[in-house]
């Protein structure tokens, strides 16, 4: 621990000075905001189905926006790659909560309140290979991983604080209609039964938007590092030019390639058992709501606030394909304990709660960590510092999006074949792992042809050396 007290180590954040501190500031109160924000959102399919009476085949309309948002950064991460990277974060991001702020207007249809909330996830989404540049430019490379794992402690925490808290005032809602309606019987007063939750969720989705504004706008007081004279300031589109250098990077780079492998087949794997997960804690395992909602996100949430600034640091002096190994075997015995446990419970009763539990705790001590290494640092092992971070990290989401479609179809055709999610869970858990095992070989076979170790070690290569 180095002499460090716990204290220091919770709160202390990490060791930063000039522009990289300020941009951490700057960069955790966009995160506290917006996780915020994204914990009101988490309740709007579940306020679609129970306020507004949403149809089954509403539900999937936020995973298509969003799908349709990451397939499009293909394109716009090598359009961004040579122009200032702010605006791409900025302005989708104000379209993302002027999204959410007209949900509050569209309480009268859940088609057009769920179909606002892909919509500004749609645009979220975006602004995330702009995000990572940003990140990259501003923080040293030596202790990237610790900033942005201390940012994504803190922002879990407020995700899952702002999912409860909203969610109590929905149920709250709720009930007092049901008082109302009680007492209007049996001649209720036109429009008595839904006032109370329509308005609780109305006024939910104006503060989510409030706080998704202020979120970006905290954001773009980030002082970016970039090179006036290395930039083009002409925003017109170069569709076929960003697509054709899209296509070279996958191209020329083959452990790039390799990198994008090994997570097609996590995130494959995930979505073919994860939308089922709610479905099996509630009918499988008959837990109630509180107990299913402790399960799917609040234990995974208080685990990662504990840990995932220690993992932030740990992964700036690791080597990432060894960092992904380890989050990946333990991502998919998650996936693994949750399947076994009806039959468990069966031998032995207290394995229903002791599995699921053990099972959460071991999701939410690398939920975090998959996080960063996903979405914000994981690309920088492989993408040389400069403009080419948007191109990468476009492709990233780009195939985060192919996979999504692709798993979520095939997940659906074996759901319809009747496979028990049970089964889909253990295969899903078991082709993580098998990822995982991909990740320690690919590190390995690096480390006998002498390849850069680290992240720092991989960008030591890329400086100038002095004259």
């Amino acid at each position: 621990m180095g002499g460090k007290s716990i204290a220091a180590l919770v709160f202390g954040g990490p060791d930063l000075a000039g522009n990289a501190r300020r941009t951490f500031r700057f960069h955790l109160a966009y995160a506290l905001l917006d996780a915020a924000a994204g914990g009101i959102l988490l309740n709007a399919p579940l306020v679609a189905l129970k306020a507004f009476q949403a149809a089954n085949w509403h539900l999937p309309l936020r995973e298509l926006y969003s799908g349709i948002g990451m397939i499009a950064t293909l394109y716009l991460g090598s359009w961004m790659a040579r122009r200032p990277k702010m605006p791409f974060v900025f302005l989708p991001g104000l379209l993302a909560a002027i999204s959410s702020l007209a949900m509050a207007a569209a309480t009268g249809s859940a088609f057009w309140f769920l179909t606002l909330f892909g919509i500004g996830a749609m645009f979220e989404i975006t602004t995330r290979p702009a995000v990572t540049a940003i990140l990259r430019a501003n923080y040293p490379v030596e202790r990237r991983g610790h900033a942005t794992g201390e940012v994504r402690k803190w922002s879990s925490l407020a995700f899952l604080t702002s999912s409860l808290v909203s969610a109590y005032l929905l149920q709250l809602a709720a009930d007092h209609d049901a008082v109302v309606a009680e007492i209007a019987r049996p001649a209720p007063t036109e429009g008595a039964l839904h006032w109370s939750s329509h308005h609780a969720a109305e006024a939910l989705m104006i503060l989510a938007g409030i706080l998704s504004l202020a979120s970006f706008i905290c954001f773009r007081e980030i002082r970016v590092k970039e090179r006036p004279e290395e930039l083009l300031h002409d925003l017109r589109p170069e569709v076929a030019r960003s697509l054709r250098e899209a296509l070279a990077v996958v191209t020329r780079d083959a452990r790039y390639r390799r990198y994008l492998l090994g997570c097609f087949v996590d995130g494959f794997c995930q979505m073919l058992y994860f939308p089922l997960i709610w479905a099996f804690l509630t009918k499988r395992l008959e837990f109630g709501y509180v107990t299913s909602s402790a399960m799917m996100h609040a234990i995974p949430a208080l685990v990662a606030f504990a840990v995932t600034g220690a993992l932030g640091r740990w992964f700036d002096r690791t080597n990432p394909w060894f960092s992904w190994a380890w989050v990946r075997f333990v991502w998919g015995l998650d996936a693994i304990l949750l399947a076994i446990t009806p039959e468990a419970a069966a031998l032995l009763a207290p394995a229903l709660v002791v599995l699921p539990l053990m099972a959460r705790l071991l999701r939410g001590s690398v939920q975090g960590g998959w996080w960063i290494l996903w979405w914000q640092i994981g690309v920088t092992h492989f993408a040389p510092p400069g403009e080419d971070t948007s191109r990468y990290m476009g492709i990233m989401v780009f195939l985060s999006g192919a996979t999504r479609f692709l798993a979520s179809a095939t997940g659906m055709v074996l759901a319809a074949l009747a496979i028990a999610p049970s089964t889909l869970m253990t295969v899903g858990g078991l082709g993580v792992m098998a990822s995982g095992l991909y990740s320690l070989w690919q590190g390995a076979r690096e480390r006998r042809e002498h390849l850069p170790e680290t992240m720092t070690d991989f960008e030591t290569q890329f400086r100038k050396p002095r004259q």
